[in-house]
């Protein structure tokens, strides 16, 4: 089990992490400032909010259940920081050929969900877990109990043309993967990964799954 909880902050984190740390220091710093500086567009912009189109077409809770496999996974943004979309999509591919090296690949691994319960399942090793899920907003909450610690990520659900993407806050996903694995707080991976989401918000990890 341990082994998929640290090929998911694997994945994330040569996702996000550029090629030195004082780029990392020194992007974290730039999208915090840009953060505010488009605050006010963010305001105008509210009518083409994402998360509000999140929740007008939000699937019923009877559509979640079932067994998903795993098709992909990537960063998403939902923010309206334009600084922030360009830098996601120019990394984003890596994600695809760092989840192929952690053996991480389409139909690999299944996701499992019954009425507010969750497995993930990859081979013979298993992750049990429950969530909630409000369809009004689209917002879904998993959690589960790894080495006698309880963590829960907070994100969305997006579901269409028989897809299902989960998507969960990044931060809230690192911290519940150092919680249950402390040793990763000394990672210099998940320490710059840290470094660059601390002024960044509206960033989920999306996996994307189909039955």
């Amino acid at each position: 089990m341990k082994k998929i909880l640290y090929s998911f902050i694997v994945a994330v984190a040569l996702l996000v992490v550029p090629t030195t740390a004082s780029a990392q220091l020194n992007l974290s710093r730039l999208l915090g400032g840009i953060s505010k500086v488009t605050s006010q567009m963010q305001t105008e912009q509210s009518a083409e909010n994402p998360y509000s189109r999140l929740a007008e077409s939000a699937p019923s809770a009877y559509q979640l259940n079932g067994t998903w496999r795993f098709e992909s996974a990537s960063f998403s943004y939902l923010g309206q920081n334009p600084l922030a979309d360009i830098v996601i999509a120019q990394v984003d591919p890596i994600i695809g050929q760092t989840l192929q090296q952690l053996g991480f690949t389409a139909g690999s691994v299944t996701l499992r969900l019954t009425n507010g319960k969750g497995v993930i399942m990859q081979g013979e090793h298993a992750l049990k877990g429950s969530y909630s899920y409000t369809r009004s907003t689209a917002a879904i909450v998993a959690s589960t109990t790894f080495n006698d610690k309880s963590v829960s990520a907070s994100g969305y659900v997006r579901y269409s043309g028989g897809q299902l993407t989960v998507l969960l806050d990044a931060r809230e996903l690192i911290n519940a993967l150092t919680a249950v694995m402390p040793e990763l707080k000394q990672d210099q991976n998940v320490i710059m990964v840290q470094t660059l989401l601390k002024d960044l918000k509206d960033v989920y990890v999306a996996g994307k799954f189909s039955k």
